[in-house]
């Protein structure tokens, strides 16, 4: 309806007469016809121009140029005829597309009227006229027909745009389907299997294979339909062979080809096809190549079932590899690590990767090659080189407790005291019986008994000499200490009145300055302790001075906390230090020297000997 309107516009505005009227009619109609039965863009264009002409008048020659792939404009039609020489339009197009805009060209006697084709403020093409000399009120008019003509073009650009979006949209569609079907497989081969099946249903293909990269060769992994198939079979030899030919020019491949020339070398896929149509697309993840999907069906593949197939490679590929990735072992991607970073390090963009390398390199070297001390690390305790004991001389009971441990006490400083009231009356009982005894000894004497007095004096022998042991017992109930030095157990200030038995260990003295370290070594290391070697001891309340010692003896070993060490017995350097028996720290002894590799690495080393001698047979 528009068309029709716009030509009677014109034909009102310059009226035929007589029978140049009438063929004008019956032209105008032809050329609307042509225009609106156009079925390709070809046509739509051919006949758009030849209206422009016609409406325009008195026009010697036109030329449409389009946009094409590559940002290239071609000529997609000619007027009057295709085979037209319109080279002399070339300048004011190119001018034309250049500035953007509607102008008028005046050279050489030509008048040449350029108009360009945008759609949405990008340049499509441009229209160029080349026509009679006329005023310039003609000209800005041809100027104005074109503008409006050229809204046509326009349709034809969105109508094109629609339709190419459309085709994405489903090729969209269809990837992100087939995509759903194989996020819903966690292994390899099942996802592999259904995405076949999946493919060869949708694209109404006989059959649909994918293959797998190993090794830099295509290797297959599910065939649509085919639970089994035969890995050495001359067929899946054939169908190998087209894959790798697709991935060794990581390129599409269909046969026979969608358009004479294109495609690249099919002569894999020609021995596989005999007499199927083929179609090979490659899969890839991060810009490298991890498999190839093969369709085969009876028809020939178009540019839309390719564009098709590669929309859904390019959505595939990623999760593929994947796939890949999970399924392999630990070595199979170690590999992959090595040879990753060997690439890696060959690029000249990466030299802090390079110099990392070296640098650790020269680390290793100097772990393995350099010498250093290896020391045994134990816990280490301060104890007294002497401790004295103080315990009850006799049964009694605690009267007064004066000091406790931690008390710094003198050489002869009463430490505690023993109730000795039982004692004094002891010594009064046996005094009293002394006395009596030797009353009777001199009545013997007198009476000249002499068996009585034996008796007499042997009973005062007897009291004397208990009473010499109670006066022993009375010295000692002062629990005096032996020497100078510190307390290093023992409190009876909580136990004043109570009894005691003879032995009772009541206090413990070590003097302060003879001290002895206690080094607790493990199993593992007493191997490489010897009596003489020296070492470093920190202590915790001395922590910025190391004290020096040298490890004296070597004892039994006891369970302490769930493992077994060895009581190393060591002796300071230095006496004059404030130490205080129980003091607690880390001592480290020198055994000699070895590589810092068997240093850090020893114990991991004894360990697994040890478990693979547990478990071996």
């Amino acid at each position: 309806m528009q068309a029709g309107a716009y030509s009677s516009r014109t034909q009102e505005a310059n009226p035929p007469s007589g029978a140049e009227g009438q063929s004008g009619f019956a032209a105008d109609d032809a050329l609307w016809a042509a225009f609106a039965s156009a079925q390709t863009a070809a046509d739509f264009c051919a006949s758009w121009l030849s209206l422009q002409c016609r409406q325009v008048g008195e026009a010697r020659c036109a030329l449409l140029l389009l946009e094409q792939e590559g940002s290239t404009f071609v000529p997609a039609a000619v007027w009057p005829s295709p085979s037209s020489d319109v080279t002399h339009l070339a300048p004011a197009a190119q001018q034309c597309l250049g500035e953007r805009r509607g102008l008028v060209v005046r050279q050489l006697g030509l008048v040449i009227v350029a108009y360009p084709v945008e759609l949405e403020g990008q340049v499509q093409g441009a229209v160029v006229l080349d026509v009679a000399e006329r005023a310039d009120a003609a000209l800005q008019a041809v100027l104005r027909q074109l503008h409006w003509g050229i809204g046509w073009i326009e349709t034809l650009f969105l109508r094109r745009r629609r339709l190419d979006d459309a085709e994405l949209l489903q090729r969209a569609r269809s990837a992100l389907d087939v995509l759903a079907v194989a996020a819903e497989h966690e292994r390899l081969p099942a996802m592999a299997m259904a995405v076949v099946n999946d493919l060869a249903s949708r694209f109404a293909c006989d059959r649909v294979s994918l293959g797998i990269e190993r090794g830099g060769r295509a290797r297959l992994l599910a065939m649509s339909h085919s639970a089994f198939f035969e890995k050495k079979s001359q067929f899946v030899a054939a169908l190998e062979n087209a894959m790798d030919e697709a991935f060794d020019q990581r390129r599409s491949i269909v046969f026979p080809p969608i358009e004479e020339g294109s495609g690249g070398l099919a002569i894999a896929h020609r021995d596989f096809a005999a007499t199927r149509c083929v179609c090979s697309v490659v899969l890839a993840s991060g810009g490298v190549g991890v498999g190839v999907l093969t369709c085969e069906r009876s028809t020939p593949f178009s540019a839309d079932d390719l564009r098709a197939f590669e929309a859904v490679a390019a959505l595939l590929g990623p999760p593929l590899d994947n796939r890949i990735e999970l399924q392999r072992w630990f070595a199979g991607r170690l590999v992959d690590q090595l040879r990753s970073g060997w690439r890696h390090l060959g690029d000249s963009r990466r030299p802090a990767l390079r110099v990392g390398l070296t640098l650790g390199a020269v680390f290793l070297l100097a772990v393995v090659l350099l010498d250093g001390d290896y020391r045994v690390s134990a816990k280490a305790v301060v104890e007294g080189e002497v401790q004295r004991a103080a315990v009850a001389p006799f049964d009694g009971f605690v009267r007064t407790a004066p000091v406790r441990a931690g008390f710094v006490v003198r050489q002869g400083e009463l430490l505690a005291t023993l109730d000795d009231r039982d004692l004094l009356v002891e010594r009064q009982r046996w005094l009293a019986e002394r006395e009596q005894h030797q009353g009777r000894y001199r009545d013997a004497l007198a009476k000249h008994e002499r068996a009585n007095a034996n008796v007499s004096l042997a009973q005062v022998q007897q009291a004397e000499s208990q009473l010499v042991l109670v006066e022993e017992k009375l010295l000692r109930a002062n629990i005096v200490a032996p020497f100078d030095g510190v307390v290093v157990s023992g409190d009876l200030t909580q136990l004043l009145g109570s009894p005691v038995e003879q032995g009772k260990l009541l206090f413990e003295i070590a003097p302060l300055d003879a001290y002895r370290v206690i080094l607790k070594v493990e199993d593992r290391d007493i191997r490489d302790v010897r009596v003489g070697q020296e070492g470093k001891l920190m202590l915790t309340g001395l922590a910025g001075e190391a004290l020096a010692f040298a490890v004296h003896n070597i004892s039994m070993a006891e369970a302490e906390d769930g493992r077994n060490v060895f009581r190393v017995e060591a002796r300071l350097e230095r006496s004059d230090l404030k130490l205080r028996p129980g003091m607690e720290g880390v001592g480290k002894i020198d055994v000699g020297r070895q590589s810092y590799a068997w240093i850090w690495t020893h114990r991991l080393t004894d360990w697994l000997r040890l478990q693979l001698w547990t478990w071996l047979p």
